[in-house]
């Protein structure tokens, strides 16, 4: 259930910010793609935090850094993958 309420946070806050969400996992020298939220946008997704093995990428123009970041912390949190393999 917690794994699912963090999903539906960041659901929110890419339609909120008309964003694209995307957690990825670093496997060697590619990001391998965890889940994520929004439509597609067409722009670049720019990497805007990493924490271990886990990064967050954004595809938008205008949103809070900040707000988004704390969410993706607590996401892998629940999923207790911050340092896990």
């Amino acid at each position: 259930m917690e794994k699912e309420i963090c999903i539906s946070e960041l659901e929110k806050l890419s339609h909120l910010y008309n964003i694209k969400i995307i957690i990825a996992e670093k496997m060697g020298k590619r990001w391998s793609y965890v889940t994520g939220a929004g439509e597609e946008q067409l722009l670049p997704a720019r990497l805007i935090a990493k924490q271990g093995r886990y990064a967050l990428f954004v595809e938008g123009n205008s949103f809070d850094k900040e707000m988004i970041v704390d969410s993706f912390r607590r996401t892998l949190k629940s999923f207790d993958l911050r340092e896990s393999k």
